[in-house]
């Protein structure tokens, strides 16, 4: 797709949004650029119009393309180089599970990753703090088993929209072992994890997560809760690991390097 065509494609999406007088002009153009990110109008590693192009080309002001590109910059929609230009980030580079859940050997130092069995696919109507992230009344969750050798093993349950999710009911659970399903995602919807937030806490584990690790029915354990963000902020995945109570520490230490 040209740059050109994308440039079009922009006008077109801030016109649309005239309706929304009531915000500030550049979180308008901020939007309409993030749309047409969504619909893969702007590509992966494609190069931004200069700020004085896009002046010369849309309804507003040097100053408001100014603070719309800074806003982009700063959510992780866009790069800026002052000798090469604004480029459309890549989203494969993004957040992805590796990073959510690994392990570092403590005699080699060396990052591992772990290994992942699929447990369950199944369309969930429990309500919980999946479906109020997420304010659906219905989820469709994939319970995982994760562990790494020689460690004791998490049960993990990731909590999708039904229009994201339903994509992998149905299929046959050996294709989903150790599948990345943030690539999916970033695939099938075009949405990265821009990023998450974690909340931890010592609580009952739910009686899947029991049999799964092999403990008694009503065991205590740590319960980490990731929401994950994409555009405009907006939460979009919810996951649920469980951790038995001799699992090693956990430290939170994102990355986008791979």
């Amino acid at each position: 797709m040209t740059e050109q065509i994308a440039t079009d494609a922009l006008v077109d999406s801030i016109t649309a949004q005239a309706e929304g007088r009531d915000r500030p002009k550049y979180l308008r153009l901020a939007d309409a650029f993030i749309e047409c990110v969504v619909s893969g109008t702007f590509l992966p590693g494609q190069r931004v119009p200069t700020e004085a192009e896009l002046t010369r080309t849309l309804p507003v002001s040097m100053g408001t393309v100014q603070k719309a590109m800074s806003k982009l910059a700063s959510d992780g929609f866009v790069v800026r180089n002052r000798k090469t230009g604004t480029f459309i980030n890549d989203r494969l580079s993004q957040v992805n599970e590796v990073f959510v859940y690994r392990f570092k050997d403590p005699a080699s130092g060396q990052i591992m990753l772990p290994f992942v069995r699929t447990m369950a696919v199944e369309l969930d109507e429990q309500q919980g703090a999946w479906s109020e992230v997420l304010s659906v009344a219905r989820t469709v969750r994939i319970d995982r088993l994760v562990w790494f050798d020689q460690q004791p093993p998490a049960f993990s349950s990731i909590y999708f929209k039904p229009e994201h999710g339903e994509q992998f009911l149905g299929m046959p659970l050996e294709t989903l072992h150790g599948r990345s399903l943030h690539r999916s995602l970033i695939e099938t919807f075009n949405l990265p994890s821009i990023r998450m937030e974690h909340k931890f806490g010592c609580r009952i584990l739910s009686n899947q997560a029991c049999e799964a690790l092999m403990l008694k029915p009503g065991s205590y354990g740590t319960v980490w809760d990731i929401t994950d963000f994409t555009f405009g902020d907006t939460p979009f995945l919810f996951q649920r690991y469980q951790l038995s109570p001799d699992h090693p520490p956990v430290e939170i230490a994102e990355s986008h390097n791979h």
